[in-house]
């Protein structure tokens, strides 16, 4: 199995105990930097492995494959953890590697733990109140639109579509003991604690 472990922004008080623990049960953490490797040196002896800002796209591809088999080598016969800073699925190093572990070794399992990201850390840091809409990009295309609230999800749905996504799931009362998901056809009606994501199939 192989588990994308986030740390937060930095402070390690900031770090999750069910992120602290993945990192102390993995049989072998990986991470993209020092920063990462200063985080998780109380529980693990991490490797580091790099990541290049190169312009040679072969030789990228040929270092994302490189790092992919290294980390399958661990994940394919027992724990490993990929663990960066921020969240792991928010523009991640891991999200990129995730992807290529699972075109070239389908066969491992692959689950995330999440973390403070950027944008909750920035909203504290800051003094941000961001209790209305915002927009947060990187410069590339919007792919992803995530609806708070989301208590009519077909009524959502139906307005999104016609914006051009068509993959939706919902998500009630996520990490809950009454935690429910639900992908494809929305439901008329959810519960207050409800989140939608919407999707274009790539």
């Amino acid at each position: 199995m192989l588990i994308g472990v986030s740390l937060g922004p930095g402070d390690p008080e900031l770090l999750t105990r069910k992120a602290e623990r993945a990192l102390a049960f993995a049989e072998k953490v990986f991470v993209p930097g020092e920063m990462a490797a200063d985080l998780v040196r109380p529980y693990a002896d991490p490797e580091i492995l790099e990541f290049p800002m190169i312009s040679d796209r072969d030789r990228l591809q040929e270092i994302w494959a490189e790092n992919a088999d290294r980390v399958a080598s661990f994940a394919s016969g027992g724990n490993a953890a990929f663990a960066c800073i921020g969240d792991v699925n928010t523009f991640s190093t891991f999200s990129h590697l995730k992807r290529v572990v699972a075109e070239r070794h389908p066969q491992i399992e692959i689950e995330t733990i999440p973390g403070v990201g950027t944008v909750p850390a920035l909203a504290a840091r800051f003094g941000l109140d961001l209790s209305r809409s915002f927009l947060v990009s990187d410069g590339s295309p919007v792919e992803t639109v995530i609806r708070m609230k989301a208590v009519r999800p077909a009524e959502t749905a139906a307005e999104l579509g016609e914006e051009g996504y068509d993959e939706f799931i919902l998500g009630v009362r996520l990490y809950s003991p009454d935690e429910e998901i639900v992908r494809g056809e929305m439901p008329e009606k959810s519960d207050y604690f409800s989140v939608l994501a919407a999707r274009r199939k790539v």
